[in-house]
């Protein structure tokens, strides 16, 4: 379970920003919306990102899944004197040569028990600065690890598996995190397999095959017609064939298809077929299946989400999607964001995070205040987090959030003054 993601120094988010799913104290607000952890701790189980276009808020996923990437494959991806990929704040000469610092914390379940972890790092393009490790023993901190560039101190009694660990062959840019899973850590490689379970993705992108991915592990085919139809899409069945890749179609120059062809005899491609009734006047008469190609963008789009929604709801994993609103429907994103709210679509708890402009979803019937986060940026580039929860004059719960936004009270809106200044527009 994911509590809060902390960023400074990466791409635009020039300052410290920390991105919270804790939920707040409010008991007036929805809790169906929330999970309790503990006595003293609930989570949100979903959240709503908006702000103008280029604002900062794709750097938000992109700063998770570099420091996700990054945390779990160093030790074994990197050699010594690669390049790790840090990204720091371009638009000022004092953070161009600065480290990038990352820190999560978040909840391990085992055996029916939740176990309270806080890993971070800071780090250039070539080395890293610092690294820790810390957990909560009953009710205080216990350093696991703490690393200063090449210098270690682990905990003799709480993590073992460090001590085990010849600090000399441990790489300046590769964390100690994985050289410790690497060398089968239990509670290393325990935060490995929950990082790998973390899904960062974009509506922009082709996700088809995780669903099909899931449909060749066993799902059943009608599961996901029930996915779906549960957003008003009238598709009746699915049906996935592998079919020889038509090299000749796909590939423009000849001489290049045949010499593909030649290479790949045998490689295979998967075709969706969609079901839809075919009617004789009124009367259903059959079905008529419609190729991929020819379904419209808003039912690809959705069966691309199945997997990976079905996925998190199964196994109660973490979901980011940025672009979450591409080619569909606000209703539809709207009733994907229930699953996720609902104790009884959602009993393991799954998280769900999404940056969109959906903002007719933006109401307090369905979501609350601290699950309304915004990105916005300064005059300076650099971005600014926060969410709706967090003004100095706390915004009423039955506010009518959408209106409020699009009238610029909250900020992240695009400045049209401006850009209507910028193109030599007259009022």
């Amino acid at each position: 379970m994911l509590v809060e993601f902390t960023v400074e120094n990466y791409r635009s988010f020039k300052e410290r920003h920390t991105f919270s799913l804790l939920a707040s104290k409010d008991k007036n607000l929805l809790e169906e919306n929330t999970f309790s952890v503990n006595e003293k701790t609930r989570l949100l189980k979903t959240v709503l990102i908006y702000g103008a276009n280029a604002s900062g808020k794709s750097n938000l996923f992109k700063a998770l899944r570099f420091f996700l990437k990054f945390s779990v494959t160093s030790g074994q991806r990197l050699q010594k004197g690669d390049e790790i990929g840090t990204q720091s704040f371009l638009f000022s000469k004092q953070t161009q040569k600065k480290p990038s610092q990352f820190e999560l914390i978040f909840y391990i379940k085992s055996n029916d028990l939740f176990t309270r972890y806080r890993y971070g790092f800071t780090a250039d393009n070539m080395h890293i600065s610092e690294e820790h490790l810390f957990v909560v023993n009953k009710v205080r901190e216990v350093m696991l690890f703490v690393r200063n560039n090449q210098n270690f101190d682990c905990s003799k009694t709480s993590f073992k598996e460090g001590n085990n660990v010849n600090f000399e062959t441990v790489r300046e840019n590769a964390t100690f995190l994985s050289e410790c899973a690497n060398r089968n850590g239990p509670v290393s490689g325990a935060i490995i397999s929950y990082f790998r379970n973390i899904s960062i993705t974009s509506g922009l992108s082709n996700l088809s095959r995780f669903t099909l991915n899931r449909i060749e592990k066993g799902e059943k085919l009608d599961r996901i017609v029930r996915f779906l139809q549960f957003a008003d899409i009238q598709v009746r069945n699915l049906q996935n064939k592998k079919l020889p890749v038509d090299f000749e179609s796909d590939v423009k120059d000849p001489a290049l298809a045949e010499a593909f062809k030649k290479s790949f005899p045998n490689m295979m491609s998967d075709e969706v077929y969609y079901g839809h009734a075919l009617y004789d006047g009124e009367n259903e008469a059959g079905e008529y299946s419609l190729h991929q190609e020819e379904e419209s963008n808003g039912t690809r789009k959705l069966f691309s989400y199945a997997g990976l929604v079905l996925d998190a709801l199964d196994n109660g994993n973490i979901l980011f999607i940025d672009e979450f609103d591409s080619s569909l429907h606000p209703l539809i994103i709207e009733n994907i964001m229930k699953l996720f709210n609902s104790p009884q679509y959602n009993p393991k708890n799954a998280q769900l995070v999404v940056s969109c402009q959906a903002v007719n979803i933006m109401t307090n019937k369905f979501f609350r205040r601290d699950q309304i986060w915004f990105c916005e940026k300064d005059m300076y580039g650099a971005t600014d987090l926060y969410s709706l929860f967090d003004f100095d004059e706390p915004v009423r719960k039955d506010a009518s959030f959408n209106k409020n936004y699009l009238e610029g009270k909250y900020g992240a809106v695009p400045s049209i003054d401006v850009i209507k200044l910028q193109m030599g527009c007259k009022e």
